[in-house]
C-alpha cells in the first residue's frame, strides 16, 4: 500500500490517519448507496443475490462522489483496493456476488457491502 522509498518526505503516521479518515468516509458513502440497492432488491428477491454489476456500480458511485474526492488526497484514494481492478467479478457481471470470499486483501467496497449483507441475513433468519 505505501512505500517510504516512493515518497520519502511523507509522514507515515499522518498518511495512515488520512487513510483511516478516508476509510470511514468511504464506508459511510458505500453504506448509503448499498442500502438503496439492498432495499430495492430485498423487495423482489434475496439481497444476498446482488449482482457483480450492481456491486461495481456501487463502487463507481462511491469513488466518484465529489465530496469524497474533495475531502481526500488522490494518493490516499488510490490506496484502496478496487473491485473494478480485481478478478473477483469474473466473466459474468450479472451473476450473483460470491459473499464467501475471505482473502486478506478484499476490495474495500466488497468488504463493506458483504458486512451489510451478512448483517441483513442475520436479521432475516
Amino acid at each position: 500500500m505505501y512505500s517510504e522509498q516512493d515518497q520519502p518526505d511523507v509522514d507515515l503516521v499522518q498518511y495512515e490517519h488520512a487513510v483511516q479518515r478516508a476509510a470511514h468516509d468511504l464506508q459511510r458513502i458505500v453504506a448509503t448507496l448499498a442500502q438503496r440497492y439492498l432495499d430495492a432488491f430485498s423487495r423482489a428477491a434475496d439481497p444476498r443475490l446482488l449482482s457483480w454489476r450492481a456491486l461495481l456500480e456501487i463502487e463507481e458511485q462511491a469513488f466518484s462522489d465529489l465530496g469524497f474526492q474533495g475531502r481526500h488526497d488522490p494518493a490516499v484514494i488510490r490506496a484502496f483496493a478496487r473491485l473494478s481492478e480485481s478478478r473477483l467479478p469474473g466473466g459474468n457481471p450479472d451473476a450473483a456476488v460470491d459473499w464467501c470470499r475471505d482473502d486478506s486483501h478484499l476490495p474495500t467496497v466488497y468488504a463493506i457491502v458483504r458486512t451489510m449483507v451478512q448483517a441483513n441475513s442475520g436479521k432475516r433468519a
